[in-house]
């Protein structure tokens, strides 16, 4: 579990890095957007990012302990992405492991 929640932080801090390099550039995301929605592959790709990202939200509003704390963090996954959901399992996810186990 710690290695997991080791890699989770460092590759949460990785994307981290890379939403920052990406508003740095001081480009909007907008056009990129219109290209990838004129595209079935692009419509798929997005389909599948957020698809991750309900399913990611879902388990971790059934996990957590206090429904109001879950659905903070399934929205917040929703909004920004898995940052968050590896923010989610390097911070809270042993403590709900820990509670799952008789």
């Amino acid at each position: 579990m710690t290695g997991f929640r080791i890699l989770s932080a460092i590759l949460g801090l990785a994307f981290a890095g890379s939403i920052i390099w990406g508003f740095a550039d001081g480009r909007s995301v907008v056009p990129l957007l219109e290209i990838m929605l004129a595209e079935p592959w692009g419509v798929v790709t997005l389909a599948d990012l957020y698809l991750g990202f309900v399913l990611a939200a879902g388990l971790i509003i059934v996990l957590e302990p206090s429904r109001t704390t879950g659905v903070l963090w399934g929205l917040s996954v929703v909004i920004l992405g898995n940052v968050v959901t590896a923010a989610w399992i390097v911070f809270r996810l042993p403590g709900v492991l820990a509670r799952l186990r008789p």
